[in-house]
């Protein structure tokens, strides 16, 4: 048998990671780790996926040793600290930097990170102080300027606030420090506080080989706001990649890797493109979440899970170009409020679409739901493919359908 590659917390697009790898000859072992209670997509482990499922354990180095792993990859951002740790126990030729797993955590210590790379970064406070706060705000000239607050450590926008300039940016603070996190389970200690960055936000999705970055995808997102965070997801869209647009983006993309001592394994970039060039949001040393796997073959052919298995199976990414096939836009559903769902069947038709790709609506008649606020609260997602114009109309159908929604409010 191959050696099997070991998957830490295989759930949401960790999910596709296993299968890759399979349909290469490569088995695969699961290392699950506390489960938390939560919806979305691969939000179960797909066991027919694993020769063995093994939970987390003190002695787990042990464990995984008589398998001889291939390699170790985490699945999600939870699976990161482990699957890193495991990793220089057991296949440290794949290690990433091991001085800065803090700084590929957590979202002040990235910026730290950038700045002592002299690439530019933003200004960033981690403190659990609002004195501290009120200080740092007029020191660095921000109190004019719209700020961000948010969790330390975290995904899928959980708890980020948007605070207009001069908002009261307080009760976010302590919001964060009084609200364990949803994707962690653990209490904040102590909140990011940071400028705010304006113009367009990308994800720019990677894959490292021996500390040689390669584009898997670039999407372009699309955000509204609710309840004063502009952290809820409109729509995405999967974009062709020009050096002439984009080139400034993906040579930042790959100096802020270098900063945090990415090497080798899948990141999951977003970067804001402002005025004065492009500027870290955050990176998860992970795939990106979601469904994102499907939707990015469908847009350039290829993905991050596919890009994993070249490199871990042949030594490298095979085609190192980003080719773009055609427009794909994930369109994320939303709740007005939180209530009861009563009519899921409002969008039985979006598989009529002309560009329908597919559908992953996570709730049923009769289930709450709660307001969307963020990633973690939308309550599907429904993808389109083909011609841009026509997607985007097919687009504004969904949110026809969406309207007729009916939350019975709780």
């Amino acid at each position: 048998m191959n050696r099997p590659v070991v998957i830490v917390d295989p759930l949401s697009s960790g999910t596709e990671l296993a299968p890759a790898f399979k349909a290469r000859g490569i088995p695969a072992i699961a290392v699950t780790l506390k489960p938390l209670d939560w919806v979305g997509f691969g939000a179960k482990i797909r066991s027919s996926d694993f020769i063995k499922i093994i939970p987390d354990q003190p002695n787990l180095v042990e464990v995984l040793r008589k398998y001889d792993p291939l390699v170790i990859l985490p699945g999600t951002e939870e699976g990161v600290p482990l699957a890193e740790a495991l990793t220089l126990a057991l296949t440290p030729q794949f290690a990433n930097d091991p001085e800065k797993s803090q700084n590929r955590l957590h979202k002040a210590l990235m910026q730290k990170a950038l700045q002592n790379a002299g690439v530019p970064a933003l200004k960033t406070l981690n403190t659990s102080s609002e004195n501290e706060v009120e200080t740092w705000i007029k020191t660095n000239g921000l109190v004019d300027s719209p700020l961000i607050i948010k969790p330390p450590v975290s995904a899928g926008s959980d708890k980020v606030f948007h605070i207009p300039a001069r908002g009261d940016w307080k009760k976010a603070f302590n919001q964060v420090l009084s609200e364990p996190s949803k994707v962690t389970g653990n209490a904040n200690e102590t909140v990011v506080v940071q400028e705010q960055a304006a113009g367009t936000e990308f994800a720019v999705g990677t894959v490292s080989a021996n500390g040689k970055h390669y584009l898997a995808h670039l999407i372009k997102y699309n955000k509204t706001s609710a309840n004063d965070r502009k952290t809820v997801y409109d729509y995405v869209e999967f974009v062709p990649y020009s050096a002439k647009t984009h080139g400034e983006l993906f040579e930042y993309t790959q100096k802020a890797l270098d900063a945090l001592g990415m090497r080798w394994g899948a990141a999951h970039n977003e970067i804001m493109l402002t005025k004065d060039g492009p500027r870290l949001i955050e990176t998860g040393a992970r795939m990106c979440g979601g469904p994102v796997v499907g939707f990015a073959r469908e847009a350039s052919g290829s993905s991050q899970a596919d890009k994993l298995v070249e490199i871990f199976a042949e030594g490298d990414v095979s085609t190192k170009e980003y080719k773009f096939k055609k427009t794909v836009v994930p369109v994320f559903l939303k709740s007005p409020s939180q209530g009861i769902i009563s009519n899921v069947e409002t969008f039985a038709d979006v598989s009529k679409l002309p560009t329908f790709l597919n559908e992953h609506i996570w709730f049923k008649n009769g289930d709450l739901v709660l307001q969307t606020v963020d990633y973690l609260t939308s309550i599907g997602i429904v993808a389109l493919a083909g011609n841009r114009q026509q997607v985007l109309d097919d687009y504004a159908k969904i949110r026809n359908m969406e309207s007729r929604l009916v939350i019975q409010e709780t």
